[in-house]
Formats: C-alpha cells, structure tokens, sequence
C-alpha cells in the first residue's frame, strides 16, 4: 500500500486570464477547483497510473468538506483528521502570460490531532511506501516527518518530498528517496545550483547524511538522479508546451513510485516521464500519456 500525507492541503482555485493587466479590472477565460497539497496531488496521480493509495491528513471547515467531497468522488481511499476550528486552505493558481501563485495559511494543529495522527501510521507494514510531502505548518515542530519515520518499520519506503530544517531532521532516518527541487536544495546548502558537478555533490552530501536515493527536479532543465550505488545521472526534459506545473514534482514522485512496484526498466525515466507529462496537461496526466513520453526519453538515451 502506499501512504501520502498531506498536512495542509488546500482547495486550489485555478484561474486563466490570458492577458492579466495589474491594477485594472481583469475577468477570467476559465477557471476551476482542485482539491490540492503535495500529498493529494500524488495519491490523484498514482489513481491515474493505477496504483492504489491512502490518503492522511487534516482538513478543517467548510472548505475541507469540499476537499474530502473531491477526493472520494475520485475514488482514492482517505482519512482525514477534522479540526475542530478554522479552515483549509484556498490556493490562487493564477495563469496568464506567467504563471502565479498566492498560497494561504492554514489552520493551527493541536497536539491532541497530531497524536490522532501519529496513530493512522501503526497501520503500516512492511515494505508500504509512505510519501511525507509539503513544509509543514508553523503550529508543528520541525521534527514532525522525523517523529512519523521512527514509528515505521525499517523496511518502510519512506519519501520526503520537503526541505529546509523537516528534511535535514528527516535523513537521519534513512529515506527510501528524498525529492526536493532545485531551490530547496540550493536553500538547504546555501550555494547556487549552476553546474551539474554542483548538483551531483549535492546529491553525494544528501547520500551521506542518509538518503538513499535522491531525486532532484529541475524545471524545464529535467532532473537529476543518484541512486543507491551512488550512479549519478542527468535527464533534459522531454519537449512539450507548458500547460500546467503545478503537480509536476509531485506527479513525478508518483511515477518514480509506480516505476519500482512495475519493476520499471529506467526507474529516474519513468518519473521524468510522469513529472512532463502532467505539466503538459491542464490536470494530471492519463497512464497513456506518460507511457508515450517515457518511450520518447528512452530513445533519446
């Protein structure tokens, strides 16, 4: 089974204005809403590649009724935690000539939840994957994802999708894989990622500290991988129109995850493949979708 935590997810509102004029009355071409947060963009991608999943969380007031409304009717398997105040959040997804985003505060967590929390996880098992995905909430402490690991079997394949303070508290702990971007990585080292000996040292450092495999994404530059062995690799990103990229990381993880359970030939191309695919797309992509570009980045090997 495969578990995705989501703490702060969020209602997101997406609008497409083709030419957005600031400090004028602007209407919308079309607009839409998500249920989003790392951890449910991954769950809704893994639904679309065929795998199942669970997904935890918090979700507060009206805005969370919408939220939990969505994920069921998309037929992903949930437990959410109601908080007895506030609300979830409602993100701005903002597309015009660039793309924009306004991202809101969420509601504070009391350590009552957070222990009803802690608890979902006594239901893992052996070799389940567990993907803890988001910055965390200013109400939880930095060690949370460290705590949740340390409740895991050893054989756990967790994933940290994050960075700063929660992923270097995270890696004593050994996780299966660690995906952050470019900007977190630069963020958590304090250089600029300008070369690829940059990024491969930096992937080296992170093995040290105790990922096992690190998977950094880089935009419309694609990827880079260091496995296990410590083999590094780069992928550019396949051709394609930028249609969307939110979900892309996270689509990404959902593919690299996928890509093991199949026993995939090119683990690292397969989520390259999924990351592309959904960006090229107003939503996630189709199984279809990304198998067609997973091909295309084979032959391009």
């Amino acid at each position: 089974m495969v578990y995705t935590l989501t703490l702060n997810p969020a209602l997101d509102y997406f609008v497409r204005i083709d030419d957005l004029k600031m400090g004028e009355t602007n209407r919308s071409n079309e607009c839409s809403f998500c249920a989003g947060g790392k951890g449910i963009n991954v769950s809704l991608m893994l639904q679309n590649l065929g795998i199942p999943s669970k997904a935890l969380g918090f979700l507060a007031g009206f805005v969370g009724v919408e939220i939990q409304k969505q994920i069921q009717q998309s037929g992903i398997s949930s437990h959410f935690i109601f908080l007895e105040e506030g609300n979830s959040r409602v993100n701005i997804k903002l597309s015009s000539t660039q793309e924009t985003e306004i991202n809101l505060n969420g509601p504070k967590i009391c350590p009552k939840d957070l222990q009803k929390l802690l608890e979902e996880f006594n239901q893992v098992q052996n070799d389940d994957f567990v993907v803890l995905s988001g910055s965390l909430p200013s109400s939880i402490e930095s060690d949370f994802y460290a705590q949740i690991m340390q409740k895991l079997h050893k054989t756990t394949k967790v994933i940290i999708d994050c960075g700063g303070e929660a992923l270097k508290q995270a890696l004593s702990y050994r996780p299966y894989l660690i995906k952050p971007n470019k900007a977190e990585v630069q963020e958590y080292f304090h250089i600029p990622m300008d070369s690829l000996e940059i990024l491969h040292k930096s992937a080296l450092e992170f093995h040290k500290q105790g990922a096992q495999n690190v998977l950094i994404s880089l935009g419309k530059e694609g990827a880079v991988f260091l496995d296990e062995r410590e083999k590094f690799f780069h992928l550019k990103a396949p051709s394609g129109v930028l249609c969307n990229s939110v979900g892309a990381g996270d689509s990404m993880v959902a593919g690299f995850i996928t890509a093991v359970l199949h026993q995939e030939k090119n683990i690292f191309a397969y989520a390259l493949a999924s990351g592309s695919a959904s960006a090229f797309n107003k939503g996630f992509a189709s199984k279809d979708e990304v198998q067609k570009l997973y091909q295309t980045i084979l032959k391009g090997e």
